[in-house]
Protein backbone atom coordinates (compact mmCIF):
# COMPACT_ATOMS: atom_id res chain seq x y z
CA UNK A 1 0.00 0.00 0.00
CA UNK A 2 1.45 3.33 -1.05
CA UNK A 3 1.76 6.29 1.28
CA UNK A 4 -1.00 8.07 -0.69
CA UNK A 5 -3.31 5.05 -0.38
CA UNK A 6 -2.71 4.94 3.37
CA UNK A 7 -3.38 8.66 3.63
CA UNK A 8 -6.64 8.47 1.65
CA UNK A 9 -7.91 5.23 3.25
CA UNK A 10 -11.48 5.71 4.45
CA UNK A 11 -11.95 9.05 2.69
CA UNK A 12 -15.02 9.56 0.56
CA UNK A 13 -16.77 12.49 -1.03
CA UNK A 14 -20.02 13.77 0.39
CA UNK A 15 -22.93 13.98 -1.99
CA UNK A 16 -25.05 17.11 -2.16
CA UNK A 17 -28.05 14.78 -2.67
CA UNK A 18 -27.65 12.27 0.17
CA UNK A 19 -29.82 9.16 0.08
CA UNK A 20 -31.90 8.67 3.21
CA UNK A 21 -33.36 5.33 4.22
CA UNK A 22 -36.85 5.06 5.68
CA UNK A 23 -36.62 4.30 9.39
CA UNK A 24 -33.16 5.88 9.73
CA UNK A 25 -32.67 8.34 12.59
CA UNK A 26 -30.64 11.42 11.70
CA UNK A 27 -29.77 14.75 13.31
CA UNK A 28 -30.59 17.88 11.28
CA UNK A 29 -31.11 21.59 11.83
CA UNK A 30 -34.65 22.91 11.29
CA UNK A 31 -34.50 25.98 9.04
CA UNK A 32 -38.14 27.09 9.20
CA UNK A 33 -41.63 26.03 10.25
CA UNK A 34 -45.23 26.61 9.27
CA UNK A 35 -46.31 26.03 12.88
CA UNK A 36 -46.79 22.26 12.74
CA UNK A 37 -43.97 21.00 10.53
CA UNK A 38 -40.51 22.26 9.75
CA UNK A 39 -38.08 22.09 6.87
CA UNK A 40 -34.50 20.90 7.07
CA UNK A 41 -31.92 20.87 4.30
CA UNK A 42 -29.05 18.41 3.94
CA UNK A 43 -27.08 19.70 0.99
CA UNK A 44 -29.69 20.05 -1.76
CA UNK A 45 -31.99 17.51 -0.09
CA UNK A 46 -35.14 18.82 1.59
CA UNK A 47 -36.74 17.02 4.51
CA UNK A 48 -40.13 18.07 5.91
CA UNK A 49 -40.10 17.39 9.65
CA UNK A 50 -43.57 16.65 11.03
CA UNK A 51 -44.03 17.92 14.57
CA UNK A 52 -41.29 20.57 14.33
CA UNK A 53 -42.98 23.74 15.55
CA UNK A 54 -41.56 27.19 16.28
CA UNK A 55 -39.57 25.90 19.27
CA UNK A 56 -37.49 23.71 16.91
CA UNK A 57 -36.41 26.42 14.45
CA UNK A 58 -32.61 26.88 14.31
CA UNK A 59 -32.13 23.91 16.63
CA UNK A 60 -30.59 20.52 16.03
CA UNK A 61 -33.25 17.81 16.15
CA UNK A 62 -33.32 14.03 15.84
CA UNK A 63 -35.68 12.85 13.11
CA UNK A 64 -36.89 9.42 11.99
CA UNK A 65 -37.16 9.33 8.19
CA UNK A 66 -40.65 8.17 7.18
CA UNK A 67 -40.53 8.72 3.41
CA UNK A 68 -37.81 9.56 0.90
CA UNK A 69 -37.73 9.98 -2.89
CA UNK A 70 -34.23 9.87 -4.37
CA UNK A 71 -35.34 11.29 -7.73
CA UNK A 72 -36.57 14.54 -6.17
CA UNK A 73 -34.10 14.47 -3.24
CA UNK A 74 -36.94 15.15 -0.82
CA UNK A 75 -38.69 13.36 1.97
CA UNK A 76 -40.52 13.47 5.28
CA UNK A 77 -39.58 12.60 8.81
CA UNK A 78 -41.03 12.76 12.29
CA UNK A 79 -39.50 14.80 15.09
CA UNK A 80 -38.17 12.59 17.88
CA UNK A 81 -36.43 15.17 20.07
CA UNK A 82 -34.52 18.44 20.16
CA UNK A 83 -30.90 17.52 20.76
CA UNK A 84 -29.04 20.82 20.59
CA UNK A 85 -28.85 24.51 19.97
CA UNK A 86 -27.60 26.19 16.85
CA UNK A 87 -23.94 27.10 16.89
CA UNK A 88 -24.84 30.68 15.90
CA UNK A 89 -27.74 31.36 18.27
CA UNK A 90 -27.17 34.07 20.79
Amino acid sequence: MSLLSKYLKGWRFRANHPSLEEGAEIDVFVAETNGTSGRAFIGDTELVVDGAGPDAVEKQVRVRVTDFDETTASGRGELLEIVGESSYSG
